[in-house]
């Protein structure tokens, strides 16, 4: 046998992130906070042209759409909290107690969740029998939580127990 085999034989164990793989991620998270402070510097327009009032008390809340913002881009609570700054932080608390935010707004449903409110709509009622033969392709726990869902955002009431739990439309 000779070296050549021998090397090609051997498995090679990595132990540390090629340099490729450092420099991506150093770019990554410059990238990371460019994009914090171009959030920050996009709320701080938001304070100058609201003057004297509060960027908060906009009628349909830009509070809601940066930390949406902050979601989707993953950013921690302490990078949400320096995008949104402390007004905006409390801000964005008291927006999610108030009873009447718009909960489709921070949740959207799914496309499966619609099809059973169409259902409902139709037929009154549904339970998950029903709405397994509607969307066959899914399993019995997502489509549970697809339905717990709906009653978490008002949309749709549990009525029944066990066996028996079927969904009616909520009402207003």
């Amino acid at each position: 046998m000779s070296l050549f085999e021998g090397f090609e034989r051997m498995r090679l164990v990595k132990v540390a992130p090629s340099l490729g793989e450092r420099l991506e991620r150093l770019t990554a998270g410059a990238y990371h906070l460019l994009i914090i402070a171009r959030l920050r510097r996009y709320r701080r327009s938001l304070e100058w042209d609201m003057e004297p009032e509060g960027w908060t008390a906009l009628e349909a809340p830009v509070v809601l759409i940066l930390a949406e913002v902050c979601g989707a881009l993953g950013f921690s609570e302490e990078e949400r909290a320096r995008v949104l700054g402390p007004e905006g932080v409390q801000a964005l608390a008291e927006v999610l107690e108030s009873p009447s935010i718009d909960r489709l707004f921070l949740e959207p449903i799914n496309e499966r969740q619609a099809e059973a409110l169409r259902y409902v709509r139709r037929y009154g009622r549904i339970d998950h029998s029903t709405y397994r033969a509607l969307c066959p392709l899914w399993s019995d726990e997502t489509l549970r939580l697809d339905l717990a869902g709906l009653v978490r955002l008002g949309l749709l009431e549990k009525n029944g127990d066990k066996k028996g739990t079927f969904y009616t439309a909520a009402s207003f």
